[in-house]
């Protein structure tokens, strides 16, 4: 048995040699003097895979909240096999480490609170790879007085920080647009507004 890079290469009676990925732990009783048999390499090898697949899948939700299709991403950029993917998945599935529907009602909930556009939270949610179904189940919890309240503290921000441009309106126009927010909404409220004097 020997190690490079990533892999432990294992010489098998006949002097061939196959490898398993460090990473991926399978326990075996090895007495001296034991030959391992070619039918048992395919069962080791798949066991190793498996566990490097899952140890990657349960590091990465380690350093970060996942949704399952972000997962499976990182997991293929780590050079991981599908079928690998899949064990790991189920695994995360199985011990609720990952879970898309509070991924999903989480992520809404945050950005609402940061006061982001309905349109700028439902990007987010497909740029993290949920699926269309979860999205539409959460899509409620973002209401037009969520939307209203959101546009009415982003036009109160940037009135100030566009105070001194001569065209202030429509630089803010612009900029909440860009953010998400409908024109006709963005117009309407910003021909209310009346700033409070300091």
């Amino acid at each position: 048995m020997k190690l490079k890079n990533d892999k432990i290469y294992i010489k098998v009676s006949g002097g061939e040699y196959f490898t398993i990925p460090k990473n991926g732990t399978y326990e075996l009783d090895i007495y001296e003097g034991m030959e391992l048999e070619y039918d048992e390499i395919p069962h080791i090898r798949m066991k190793a895979y498996e566990a490097a697949a899952k140890k990657s899948a349960v590091s990465a939700l380690r350093r970060g909240f996942l949704s399952e299709g972000m997962l499976r991403d990182k997991l293929l950029k780590k050079g991981h096999k599908k079928r690998f993917i899949n064990y790991a998945i189920a695994y995360c599935k199985e011990y609720e480490l990952i879970d898309d529907k509070r991924f999903a009602k989480i992520t809404v909930n945050s950005l609402k609170l940061k006061g982001k556009s309905k349109k700028y939270i439902l990007d987010a949610l497909r740029k993290a790879k949920l699926k269309n179904k979860t999205i539409e189940r959460v899509s409620h919890l973002i209401t037009e007085k969520n939307e209203i309240r959101s546009l009415k503290n982003a036009i109160r921000k940037y009135y100030k920080i566009y105070e001194n441009k001569d065209k202030r309106n429509d630089y803010i126009i612009k900029t909440l647009m860009r953010k998400g927010f409908k024109y006709d909404s963005i117009k309407r409220l910003l021909d209310k507004y009346k700033p409070h004097k300091s």
